[in-house]
């Protein structure tokens, strides 16, 4: 029998198996495809807050896990070897209107109060028209200093390292029961506890809630494009639902759609090329830029937006750890293991 079993190498349960291991754990951790298959390994990568003002509980979860995040990452690329990207390049949000302008203004002391000197929020009045185009941008832009990005891919690669031999790939999950897992191809292991970490496909394993899903998969494109020149150390740009991230080796990254209702969740089609179209408005260093990559994957997304992480409310020895949507790569190092047993 296994002491830990955790079902799914992505983000949530590489960290969870990591933090179990460090609290001295044995772990092993099984995956339908291998680590990282799913939507963890965005090519965006972005780790941002939420506005600072109206302050709440889950704001404030949020503030301390951006604020912990790069000494846990510290430790990790320590660990393994492996650097996992990360840089607090900040994020410019183009204002298109007066109305925005006095909006991110009124955030200002917000900032000052809530980020608690960790990071600042402030105007600019004229971005770097090399940067932003100078049409998106009329009313100048906010700069939010807590915002960061990372290589989603790299940060999943250090995990899987950790992990070492206590990973095994192409372990498809059909049934939980209680003390065990049942895969597709025949094997059953047996655990004293399991961790259903499994993303999206972790809502087939759980009981309807009132007679609604306890969640759904929510369908994101992105796409890796190339440009000229080292634009690494440029801030993220987010306006209207589109992002364009840095990327080191001279590539941008920019996306994502939210797609509740898809037909295949790993093509990619018109939806991202208006996203790229839209990216391009925003980044005068896109003019002429490349698609390199475009990537498709379905997020999981709870039925009340929270993270769920806790215990299975019918299977005794089983927890579940997913609903991470777009803020799974900043708060996966904060979930707390002894919430699952």
């Amino acid at each position: 029998m296994e002491d830990v079993l955790v079902i799914g190498a992505g983000i949530f349960g590489l960290n969870i198996a990591r933090k179990m291991r460090l609290a001295g754990r044995r772990v092993l951790v099984v995956d339908a495809a291998h680590s990282g298959a799913g939507a963890s390994a965005t090519p965006l990568g972005v780790l941002a807050p939420h506005a600072p003002d109206n302050w709440n509980p889950k704001k404030e979860a949020q503030f301390q896990a951006l604020t912990s995040l790069p000494d846990y990452l510290a430790g990790l690329e320590d660990e393994t070897g492996v650097g996992v990207g990360y840089a607090r390049c900040g994020r410019l949000v183009p204002l298109t209107t007066e109305n925005q302008r006095r909006a991110w203004e009124r955030r200002l002391p917000d900032a000052v109060e809530n980020w608690r000197g960790a990071a600042t929020l402030e105007l600019i009045e004229r971005p770097d028209p090399t940067w932003v185009a100078q049409q998106a941008a009329p009313f100048g832009a906010a700069r939010c200093g807590l915002s960061a990005r990372i290589d989603a891919r790299g940060y999943l690669a250090a995990l899987a390292a950790s992990a070492g031999d206590g990973l095994l790939d192409g372990m498809a999950l059909e049934r939980l029961e209680e003390g065990a897992a049942v895969f597709a191809n025949g094997d059953r292991i047996a655990a004293r506890l399991i961790v259903l970490a499994t993303g999206a496909a972790a809502f087939a394993h759980l009981p309807d809630s009132d007679g609604e899903p306890a969640g759904r998969g929510e369908k994101g494109q992105a796409a890796r494009m190339s440009v000229v020149g080292d634009v690494a150390a440029r801030p993220i740009i987010y306006h209207d639902g589109t992002y364009v991230v840095p990327r080191e080796g001279n590539e941008v990254a920019v996306g994502a759609t939210s797609e509740r209702y898809y037909d295949d969740a790993t093509t990619t089609d018109a939806l991202l090329d208006q996203k790229i179209e839209r990216a391009d408005a925003l980044c005068s260093a896109l003019t002429g830029a490349r698609v390199i990559e475009r990537w498709a994957a379905v997020r999981p997304r709870a039925a009340d937006r929270a993270l769920l992480v806790g215990r299975h409310p019918v299977l005794s020895g089983v927890s579940v750890a997913t609903g991470g949507f777009k803020t799974g790569l900043a708060m996966a190092h904060m979930l707390d293991i002894s919430a699952l047993g």
